[in-house]
């Protein structure tokens, strides 16, 4: 055999010892390296939400005023029926004052007109004896009736001014009663925002109060198709921006059926129940929600 085919003939036998070897190597590899399972897709819902009470209130001064009183500071707890603010009253007293002294003279009014009723009813009743007696003209008698309907219509007038000014008395009574705030739940005051003296302006929430003893997480952030993907009841997991090493398991309680257009899109309002609770938490805050479908 010539050289040149033996070096041809040693090349083919490398090649085939590699292309061999490549193969072994391919088709033995260790079997952790071959059984390791594929990575699964994360198929929760995520989205952003905001911490509030289950239960509270905002309250504002239903009447126009100056801050005559403030009862209570932030943090403190509440009852309900509990006085808040009181607007300074002399006004407002000054007018059921005003309106009671109207009613007095309206009732007074009103026995006055009844007397007289009755005083022309007697008469006419005498009259209409003297007529049978013939001591009386019909003139008379005419006279008479129309003195007893000008009496009772004074008497209906009186009676009508008089419910009037009752009127009157419960509507300043009722202003009077409004420029009080007083708590309507039970819980802890989380934000006061006026001092004595200050003008309050109708509407303009002064006092937040709080039921700290349940919470919840409220998001507007589930467009449509992400919502469609939840139902209430299905698993949440919590974490919180100001607290980086906590984590909340949770479930959703309420999906709102109606949507609404926020931010380019149809979103939905979702509420989510949380298991437990963290002192450190407050309304406001802000949390992430991962929900995970159940199927």
């Amino acid at each position: 055999m010539s050289i040149v085919k033996r070096y041809w003939l040693l090349i083919l036998i490398l090649i085939a010892v590699l292309m061999v070897s490549l193969w072994w190597l391919l088709n033995n590899r260790p079997n952790e390296n071959r059984n390791v399972p594929a990575v699964k897709a994360d198929e929760r819902i995520l989205a952003e939400g905001i911490i509030y009470p289950v239960h509270y209130v905002e309250l504002a001064m239903p009447v126009d005023g100056t801050i005559g009183e403030v009862l209570v500071k932030e943090g403190d707890k509440v009852k309900a029926g509990q006085p808040i603010i009181r607007l300074v009253q002399k006004d407002y007293l000054n007018r059921v004052g005003s309106a009671h002294s109207n009613v007095a003279g309206a009732a007074a009014a009103v026995e006055q007109a009844r007397v007289n009723m009755l005083d022309a009813e007697r008469e006419l009743k005498r009259q209409e004896r003297l007529e049978k007696a013939g001591a009386a003209t019909r003139q008379q008698i005419e006279q008479a009736q129309t003195e007893v309907a000008r009496k009772q219509a004074a008497l209906v007038q009186a009676q009508a001014e008089l419910a009037a000014g009752e009127k009157k008395v419960s509507e300043s009574q009722d202003v009077l009663d409004k420029t009080e705030l007083r708590a309507p739940i039970d819980g802890t005051v989380v934000f006061l925002d006026m001092k004595v003296g200050e003008h309050a302006e109708i509407g303009k929430v002064l006092v937040r109060i709080a039921d700290e003893s349940a919470w919840e997480v409220k998001s507007d952030d589930l467009t449509e198709l992400s919502v469609a993907k939840i139902k209430e009841g299905d698993p949440v997991k919590l974490t919180f921006d100001g607290i980086n090493d906590l984590e909340i398991a949770g479930r959703v309680k309420f999906i709102r059926h109606y949507g609404e257009k926020k931010r380019g899109d149809i979103t939905y309002t979702v509420i989510i129940t949380p298991e437990a609770w963290d002192g450190r938490l407050l309304w406001n805050m802000t949390a992430q929600i991962a929900i995970t479908p159940l199927k």
